[in-house]
């Protein structure tokens, strides 16, 4: 028997053999774009969801803030507030002031900007004098909401009488808070005159504003 010529025929049926494995598996994997087979794809990018902010003007974007200058031809009472010291119906200023059935209200020059309602827009606090047809000149605090950019009547307050306000300011923190420094005088001393600076700070709960502290100083005219 010719065992010589019988391993060399089997020897070239094994070196046939593995190329054509070899060539199925580059065929499988030129076809599958060399991914290992069971892999799972990429899981697509989830959109990040628009965090809440200010609230909207008209047209989109954050409102802008509240300026001292738009309280002058703003609305001032209205069916959701009614000033402390003021007449029935609604009331807007025209040019900082309003006039009718013997009352004139005068929007007084204080103003303080800032977010006295809870929300990232800025609003504005603004100081009002009430004349009646007597010796009264009641003052006022009033806080105008910031509506997409239009103030908004939301808040107010009383002064009393013949308390004129200096300042107003609206800090950062705490929030919800309106300094303000007025003029006034001891419970027992007549209306006429004038002895104490007063700082009281305001928090809005709408639709009042309610003093939380002050600290008094003398005053001498």
């Amino acid at each position: 028997m010719n065992t010589s010529g019988t391993w060399r025929r089997r020897g070239a049926w094994l070196v046939a053999a593995v190329a054509m494995a070899t060539a199925v598996t580059g065929c499988r994997d030129a076809g599958s774009g060399g991914e290992t087979p069971g892999a799972k794809p990429p899981r697509p990018a989830t959109p990040a969801k628009p965090s809440p902010g200010a609230p909207k003007k008209p047209g989109g974007g954050p409102a802008k803030a509240l300026t001292c200058g738009q309280l002058r031809n703003a609305e001032l009472q209205n069916s959701s507030l009614d000033l402390p010291d003021g007449p029935d119906g609604g009331i807007t200023l025209t040019d900082g002031r309003w006039e009718g059935d013997g009352v004139v209200i005068e929007l007084q020059p204080p103003c303080g900007i800032g977010d006295v309602t809870g929300d990232p827009a800025a609003d504005a606090v603004g100081a009002i004098k009430v004349t009646t047809g007597g010796t009264g000149k009641f003052y006022g605090l009033v806080t105008w909401r910031n509506e997409g950019g239009t103030p908004v009547p939301a808040a107010a307050a009383s002064l009393g009488d013949r308390t004129p306000v200096e300042s107003i300011n609206v800090p950062a923190t705490p929030a919800r808070r309106a300094t303000v420094v007025y003029l006034t005088r001891g419970d027992s001393e007549p209306a006429a005159v004038v002895t104490i600076r007063r700082t009281a700070v305001f928090r809005v709960t709408e639709p009042t504003m309610v003093e939380v502290s002050h600290t008094d100083a003398a005053y001498t005219p």
